[in-house]
This record gives C-alpha cells, sequence and structure tokens, in this order.
C-alpha cells in the first residue's frame, strides 16, 4: 500500500489531494502529501493544508540576477552554489517519532 505521496510541484500535490479526498482516503492518517514550491495560491484552499518543500525561490532569483549581472560586468563565477530549502509542515503529512 501506499503511505506517502511526494508530488513534484504544489499543483500536482493538490491534485492528489483532491482525488484522494473524493476518495474517502484519510490525509494524514492514511496517506501522507507533500508538494514542492510552497506556492501559496495553491496552498491557501488546500484541504487539508499542503506539506510543501519552499525552495526559496525569491534568493534564488536574487542569486541568479547577482550572477548575470557580474558576468555581463566581466566577473565570471564558475561553481555550483547550493542554497537552503525548508519543509514547511502542515496538515497534509503527520511527524511521528
Amino acid at each position: 500500500e501506499v503511505d506517502a505521496i511526494i508530488a513534484g510541484s504544489d499543483m500536482i500535490a493538490r491534485g492528489v489531494l483532491d482525488a484522494l479526498r473524493e476518495r474517502g482516503v484519510d490525509v494524514p492518517g492514511k496517506v501522507a502529501v507533500t508538494g514542492y514550491d510552497n506556492w501559496q495560491p495553491l496552498i491557501a484552499g488546500a484541504r487539508p493544508s499542503l506539506t510543501s518543500v519552499d525552495m526559496n525561490f525569491e534568493l534564488v532569483g536574487r542569486r541568479a540576477a547577482e550572477k548575470l549581472m557580474g558576468a555581463i560586468a566581466g566577473t565570471v563565477e564558475p561553481g555550483i552554489e547550493r542554497l537552503r530549502s525548508t519543509l514547511v509542515q502542515r496538515g497534509s503529512t503527520e511527524i511521528k517519532f
């Protein structure tokens, strides 16, 4: 049996929540659901509220713009930059210890 679904986006996770609710499946009791993006328009109306990974897109965009402006100015910084993401737990998951 499936006990958790990790969707690639909040939009897909919201569809999963709706489909599970229509089938009478208890979320998070029977199946936990998590999305990605932490996109407020989708999270706001989700029942139960949707757990989501916040990818910190504002910071990602800012860093990308800084890198682009630096490259245009002739300062190229090769390499990989890792930025922190956060799991925002809400009603669609339970943490059991």
